[in-house]
């Protein structure tokens, strides 16, 4: 049964970003990529969840070929869901927690995986390989990978500081929280924006999407002298 519900997540990204990785004419899925053995091997282990596989054949593929799009979308989603983001169970959980933006909130941090460095790792490079692609020139489902991936981050490097052992939100981890991630999540959070609004969610959206994009909105709208600051206070106000 665990291997079916891998393969599932699986399918349920392949599906949203196939544009990414799907090619022109009569070219077979990962025509970008060669030799033929490795791409035969990079679309088994992502089929069959072996995530760790895929990104070691992809990552030094995409740093020799930056250019190439359908690569950078497989290697970020492969990053992705060796995190541990299940898209599926994140959205549900968002979009179920109705009643007031607290609510949201503290389902998106149940919803994520864990806030550890490891997560934090590949999140922040499946940010840095989808941002290969310019966001000027990337497409919808472009857009929308760009936007999950972070969002994730942001909500990890929240985990990461500002929870306590029991999965809180702890105001004095909060307040001691660095000025360099708070602001990386405050960035993160408007490139979520730009990225799901690029893809055509809009942060008035009652979409798990939706909600992920209006964080944003909700941070600037609380007090603090700074981005870093009012991060600090938004986060508290939902403890």
């Amino acid at each position: 049964m665990k291997n079916h519900i891998k393969k599932f997540i699986s399918l349920i990204f392949i599906i949203i970003f196939i544009p990414l990785y799907s090619s022109c004419g009569s070219q077979n899925l990962f025509s970008s990529l060669t030799p033929e053995t490795t791409k035969q091997q990079a679309e088994d282990d992502i089929n069959s969840g072996n995530y760790a596989s895929s990104i070691s054949l992809l990552a030094p593929y995409v740093a020799s070929n930056p250019g190439d799009a359908e690569a950078i979308g497989m290697l970020t989603t492969s990053y992705m869901l060796l995190s541990g983001i299940n898209l599926l169970n994140i959205m549900v959980s968002i979009q179920s927690a109705t009643g007031s933006s607290k609510n949201n909130f503290q389902a998106i941090l149940k919803a994520m995986p864990a806030g550890n460095a490891t997560n934090v790792s590949l999140l922040t490079k499946a940010v840095s390989t989808i941002s290969l692609i310019s966001v000027s020139s990337m497409n919808t489902s472009q857009s929308y990978l760009y936007a999950v991936a972070s969002a994730s981050l942001a909500i990890l490097i929240i985990k990461q500081d500002c929870l306590d052992s029991s999965g809180n939100i702890s105001t004095s981890l909060t307040n001691a929280i660095s000025t360099t991630d708070a602001n990386s999540i405050y960035s993160n959070l408007t490139n979520a924006q730009t990225g799901y609004t690029n893809a055509g969610v809009t942060s008035s959206s009652s979409s798990g999407s939706g909600i992920l994009a209006n964080l944003i909105n909700q941070i600037n709208s609380t007090t603090g002298a700074s981005n870093a600051a009012k991060v600090a206070n938004y986060i508290i106000s939902q403890e």
